[in-house]
């Protein structure tokens, strides 16, 4: 197989379906063959990445450059990985690959400034061990963006308690916690939010349908940086390289 997009998922698998789910419809094609082909590693044995960054697990790098290294052999031409917190691992992962590995954030921060180029304060939601680990504070100090986030206590009590929601598939409970962190970072001045916790878009899904121009999907701007990839020729270039 060649000129495929390779997927390190299962973290957790729901956020993994919908991450496919939007490649999909990110993808200008009228029928199969147009469609961009996938490699799909999907590990949920991987250890939790929060539990690791705020030192009470062990770290998930061994399983990450497993699905890294698989992926690269197998002939991937970019790798993607809907899994925020993971990214704290990002630079390990990166060269651990001969291919370009997609970063989740950077795509996030793009998506903000294609969707509102007038923002100046956006906020973030994620998981508490992304929050520490500075992902989105520092790529979106780079371009000149005030950043905020959830109190601790909002941590404590919404954002992670709607995570878990999530990876147990319940919906509506999460909607509740997640739809009042939202609200909460909007009334201190957020002009855009990023999700960025490939969980909670599953969960803020009536949210943005409301208002898609006060969110941006992290699964979602990772989608579409894998589009654009392929349909820049970079692939293609790889190939022949």
């Amino acid at each position: 197989m060649s000129g495929f997009l390779g997927v390190l998922g299962g973290m957790g698998p729901l956020a993994t379906a919908d991450f496919l789910r939007k490649l999909v419809e990110n993808t200008m094609a009228a029928q199969d063959q147009e469609h961009i082909p996938v490699l799909m590693y999907g590990d949920c044995t991987t250890p939790d990445r929060t539990a690791s960054i705020v030192g009470r697990g062990v770290s998930p790098l061994p399983k990450l450059l497993e699905g890294i290294r698989f992926l690269d052999r197998a002939g991937a031409q970019a790798i993607c990985i809907p899994c925020n917190s993971a990214h704290h691992w990002y630079d390990d992962m990166a060269a651990a690959s001969s291919v370009p590995v997609l970063h989740i954030a950077q795509a996030s921060v793009d998506e903000v400034r294609r969707k509102m180029p007038e923002a100046r304060v956006v906020g973030v939601m994620s998981t508490l061990g992304t929050y520490e680990t500075g992902l989105y504070r520092n790529a979106l100090h780079t371009h000149g963006y005030e950043v905020l986030a959830p109190t601790r206590g909002e941590f404590d009590t919404l954002v992670s308690p709607g995570i878990a929601d999530v990876k147990a598939n319940l919906i509506d409970a999460a909607s509740r916690s997640f739809s009042v962190a939202a609200q909460s970072l909007l009334d201190r001045g957020a002009d855009i939010i990023i999700l960025g916790c490939t969980e909670i878009p599953l969960g803020m899904q009536r949210q943005v349908r409301a208002n898609p121009s006060l969110y941006v999907d992290s699964n979602d701007a990772l989608a579409v940086a894998a589009v654009r990839f392929f349909e820049s020729g970079e692939s293609r270039q790889q190939l022949r390289a």
